[in-house]
């Protein structure tokens, strides 16, 4: 393109804020444009060098700028400058990079990186009703804090630890914000208490049914036998009167354990000290030393589900006919759905000629996460089959029956928001010996103004919670080469 002049009578100097005409001389810039056609576009432009008639000021001439095309020291247009800082802000640097060359923009990640790192971060507005979650930096070692403003669900700030001391500081003098909404962590809620005392507090009803759904799993965890649906056709032949039980394997050595580490913990020895002592690893010891007694360690080994299930009274109908062939009772159930080995079909019929007796297979026990669900998810939702599963084991097992009415009731009492029930929940859970809720509902109480809050207002924290998501993309776009300083700028910015 032909170079063209870019006309003005009298420019106002930029850093001392008076005008001058006089001029010092003329140069040619050469822009970078936005691409037409995909082919790139560069712009020859003249532009001029101006006197500075202010003698306080330390600059003795100045260009000028063609506004909304050129901006200073910049090589290329304002429109290419905005398209590049979008492209960095989307995909960071060597994404972008790769679309910017497809765009007819080349330009190295580096450069996009430092797009980023030349934009001013937005100011932090007041906000009325606060939302704050960690992030992990690097999973369970290094984490951070993102700040939400609740009404309009934009990031506020980010915090480079997830620390009381550091949420107070930055909440010190921020008089504006008058609720906080948060998950169970007690650090935010220190921090709030330490910096603006007495401030409402919400904690968010996903987490707190969570809590509840691991406290619903460690109690149907302790009665595991009875997940095994009961089996009448089966030939229960009990053992002779007076025949005294072998022990298996797993029983003598899970009790050669508890003699070993259990007297030691009951003497005071700490669960580091017991672990080196025998030689088992931490999680072992703290497992054998927590158990209340032997009998919750030694549980029977469930049968889980496996995709032979469906076709078993398949199989044993085949095989009461006299076809015992492995290879030939594959391929038959292959065509009826099966995707599993010959070996597993084999060990099943070996299974059968052991017996005196062909007996009906018996059913796999029910999962602990599908009991877990039907007890804390909505009875509305759930399938027949389900309903009647559940109903069974309840029958069958008071603990779980007892478990399953409170975890429902609670569960009720949150998706309603009736948060004035709360107290009536809490006595009822201590008339019963559920030892799983007993630690859920002492965590309830010791949060109690916050549990009640989340249970009776429309606050919660789903946006936090939505923004924690997007950061765990922003991480891995830069693999975690980028620092705090840039990853703040991509979530305030892109936000």
């Amino acid at each position: 393109m032909s170079p063209r002049c870019a006309r003005r009578r009298r420019l106002g100097v930029p850093t001392a804020g008076t005008s001058s005409g006089r001029v010092h001389s003329r140069y040619r810039r050469r822009l970078a444009d936005i691409a037409v056609g995909g082919q790139p576009i560069a712009i020859d432009l003249e532009v001029r060098r101006f006197f500075c008639d202010n003698g306080a000021c330390g600059k003795k001439t100045f260009a000028e700028q063609v506004e909304g095309l050129t901006f200073r020291y910049g090589r290329r247009t304002v429109l290419l400058q905005r398209a590049l800082e979008q492209v960095a802000l989307a995909l960071g640097g060597r994404a972008g990079e790769r679309l910017a060359v497809r765009l007819s923009m080349p330009v190295s990640g580096s450069t996009l990186l430092r797009q980023i790192r030349r934009l001013e971060l937005p100011k932090v507005q007041e906000v009325e009703v606060l939302g704050v979650d960690e992030f992990a930096f690097r999973r369970g070692r290094w984490f951070g804090t993102i700040l939400i403003d609740m009404n309009s669900r934009r990031p506020v700030d980010v915090l480079p630890d997830h620390t009381a001391d550091t949420f107070a500081a930055w909440l010190k003098g921020r008089d504006h914000v008058r609720t906080i909404c948060r998950d169970r962590g007690g650090s935010f809620a220190e921090g709030a208490q330490r910096a603006l005392p007495g401030i409402p507090q919400i904690a968010d009803r996903w987490h707190i049914l969570h809590n509840l759904a691991t406290a619903v799993e460690k109690a149907v965890r302790r009665h595991r036998p009875c997940l095994q649906p009961p089996s009448p056709a089966r030939d229960r032949r009990p053992s002779p009167q007076g025949e005294e039980r072998v022990e298996t394997r797993y029983e003598q050595n899970t009790r050669a354990r508890w003699q070993q580490i259990r007297p030691r913990y009951q003497k005071g020895m700490t669960i580091d000290a017991i672990s080196k002592l025998t030689g088992f690893d931490r999680t072992t010891v703290r497992r054998y030393a927590r158990a209340a007694s032997l009998e919750e360690l030694v549980q029977p080994r469930l049968r889980r589900r496996t995709d032979l299930d469906r076709h078993k009274p398949y199989l044993l109908a085949r095989w009461t006919e006299g076809c015992d062939n492995a290879q030939t009772l594959r391929a038959e159930i292959a065509a009826r759905g099966y995707t599993g080995s010959r070996k597993t079909v084999r060990r099943f019929l070996n299974s059968l000629g052991e017996s005196p007796e062909p007996q009906p297979p018996s059913a796999p026990s029910l999962a602990v996460a599908d009991v877990v669900r039907w007890i804390i998810g909505r009875p509305e939702n759930q399938s027949e089959s389900a309903r009647q599963q559940l109903k069974g084991l309840c029958d069958r097992c008071e603990h779980v029956a007892t478990t399953n009415r409170l975890a429902r009731k609670f569960a009720t009492i949150l998706r309603r928001r009736d948060g004035h029930r709360l107290a009536d929940w809490l006595e009822e859970v201590e008339q019963h010996d559920i030892k799983d809720l007993h630690v859920f509902a002492n965590g309830v109480r010791k949060d109690l103004a916050a549990v009640t809050a989340g249970l009776t207002v429309s606050w919660n924290s789903g946006a936090v919670e939505g923004h924690v998501n997007r950061i765990k993309m922003l991480k891995r776009q830069h693999y975690g080469r980028a620092g705090f300083d840039l990853l703040k700028r991509r979530i305030l910015l892109t936000s």
